[in-house]
């Protein structure tokens, strides 16, 4: 056992110190751009301007003033929290130490690189330093180890104002970039150290983090042996009791005007149990604490990935906050497995139901699709709009399903590999569709119980 925590924390400080070394060479490069930095470095790159550069004092190195800008912000905290401020956080004068000689060390190692004088090179400096800090904030945060006094102020704010720490994080950031602005101004009377590239950092850092996370994070929080902010939060309060009991709960996913729905009711009817869609609305909403508005509205709807990524990208840094629809999708995942360990016989509709319910022996997973043509003149007929409007709305909710499902399945939408049934409701229309699941299900459990 000593030997595997002992691994487990070696992985955890590597991850930690190279998560550091890289971003510090983000910041080098960022530097080098001249074009201004991030805007947790922005102070502690104006104040080596002024100290380092302008006057010459070889000792203060960016490196040092990054340090020095650090314990400013610890003191910050100091301030804001009083009595709450715990001995412990003291310990981001370690991180901060840290850091600022991974920094020095990052100037050293790429000391070869010129200081470009042309705008497309510095460009290109920049762009480099982006996906650098933002691989670097990914790879420290990982350990969760010790926040640096950037990310530690932030939590400070949170505490005092209750807000989130993703909606902190951009006043901490706002209120750095206007003093590094003003101590700019005052000194060099133009702009120097905080310029355009500071808030190009500050819009793209997180998104690009985001994006990483996407692909990276759950090999990497194996690698350091914890879970992601939606496992966690999926996990918690799940029902304990009652599991292995004999309820049996079916999951209906379909595509849109496939008639579903109404499937899913009758064969509730058929088999005289409860029926479940937008009845789970309001144990979503308080089970999430979200809003039963938002609940109603974003229910198995995702816009277009990118857009999703930027839009969250600040909850990517912080192991507490989960974006709105992580809250909704982790509030989902604790109601369906509660209900599948209650031993509740029920049919459920949407939700990823089959994806959560996947390693449960009492779930019965089933697709529902028909033609685009088909889907469309029903949705047409339903609506009594035109079969062009209706085509254009079919295809566009089953986008939002598909992009719903990829994003936190992680799977490919309708792939049949992932069912025990999948039913063409052109060929067999509604009580077909529901009598054909039905007599699947008995012969499914029928099999299940001779151990077949």
């Amino acid at each position: 056992m000593k030997k595997i925590d002992i691994s487990l924390w070696l992985r955890r400080f590597a991850c930690y110190l190279c998560g550091l070394f890289i971003m510090a060479i983000g910041v080098v490069f960022s530097v080098r751009s001249a074009l201004g930095v991030s805007p947790v470095t922005c102070l502690a790159n104006v104040t080596y301007q002024i100290f380092g550069v302008s006057r010459g004092i070889a000792f203060l190195s960016l490196g040092v003033c990054t340090t020095l800008t650090y314990c400013v912000y610890i003191l910050a905290e100091l301030l804001l929290l009083r009595r709450d401020f715990k001995p412990a956080m003291l310990l981001q004068i370690v991180a901060s130490t840290i850091f600022g000689t991974l920094v020095n060390l990052a100037m050293r190692v790429f000391s070869f690189l010129p200081a470009p004088e042309r705008y497309p090179v510095r460009l290109l400096y920049l762009c480099c330093s982006i996906p650098l800090v933002a691989l670097g904030v990914m790879l420290y945060l990982a350990p969760n180890i010790l926040p640096t006094p950037g990310e530690g102020l932030s939590i400070a704010v949170s505490r005092r104002t209750g807000k989130s720490v993703a909606s902190c994080k951009m006043i901490t950031d706002c209120c750095m970039v206007a003093a590094s602005l003003t101590v700019s101004l005052l000194y060099f009377r133009k702009l120097v150290g905080v310029r355009e590239g500071t808030f190009i950092s500050a819009l793209l850092v997180g998104f690009v983090m985001k994006r990483m996370m996407r692909f990276c994070n759950p090999w990497l929080l194996r690698f350091v042996g914890r879970e992601t902010k939606l496992e966690r939060a999926s996990a918690r309060e799940t029902a304990a009791a009652g599991v292995g009991a004999a309820g049996l709960v079916i999951t209906i996913s379909r595509e849109f005007g496939a008639g579903g729905t109404a499937i899913g009711k009758r064969l509730a009817e058929l088999l005289e149990i409860p029926f479940y869609d937008k009845e789970l609305e309001p144990l979503e909403a308080a089970e999430s604490g979200l809003p039963r508005e938002f609940v109603e509205q974003h229910e198995q709807r995702m816009s277009g990935s990118v857009i999703y990524d930027f839009l969250t990208a600040g909850y990517a840094m912080y192991n507490e906050d989960l974006p709105p629809m992580e809250k909704l999708f982790a509030a989902q995942t604790r109601i369906l497995r509660g209900m599948a360990a209650k031993g509740e016989s029920c049919v459920v509709m949407g939700r990823c139901g089959d994806y959560i319910l996947y390693n449960e022996p009492n779930s019965f997973r089933v697709f529902i699709h028909a033609p685009l043509k088909y889907r469309a003149g029903r949705y047409a007929a339903k609506e009594s709009i035109s079969e062009e409007t209706a085509l254009s709305r079919v295809q566009k909710v089953d986008l939002g399903r598909a992009r719903h499902y990829r994003q936190f399945a992680g799977r490919s939408w309708g792939d049949t590999k992932y069912y025990n049934l999948a039913v063409d409701s052109a060929d067999f229309g509604i009580e077909g569709s529901a009598r054909l699941i039905a007599e699947a299900v008995k012969l499914w459990e029928r099999d299940r119980s001779s151990g077949r």
